[in-house]
């Protein structure tokens, strides 16, 4: 994987297993295991089958960053980022 975010000097393996909801056991470990500081993810929305936020405890902590799509196609569709401070 090229890293293209300089501000995220590392990527989780793409062989971990990453559930697509975050629940806050999950998330603690990201925090503390793999020491990332933020979960962070582009500004379309990620709706669990339920109607919730998949990443509504992340936010709750203030621990999540949304960026911009930009007007172009995505290099990144389907993918999260889950970064750490340099």
């Amino acid at each position: 994987m090229v890293l293209l975010e300089p501000w995220c000097p590392a990527f989780l393996p793409q062989t971990a297993s990453v559930p697509y909801d975050l629940s806050p056991e999950f998330i603690q470990e990201l925090f503390t295991k793999h020491k990332i500081d933020y979960i962070i993810h582009g500004d379309d929305p990620c709706l669990l089958p339920d109607g919730t936020d998949a990443y509504a405890h992340a936010k709750r902590l203030g621990r999540f960053c949304m960026v911009g799509q930009g007007g172009g196609p995505s290099l990144c569709a389907g993918t999260d980022y889950r970064g750490t401070r340099p």
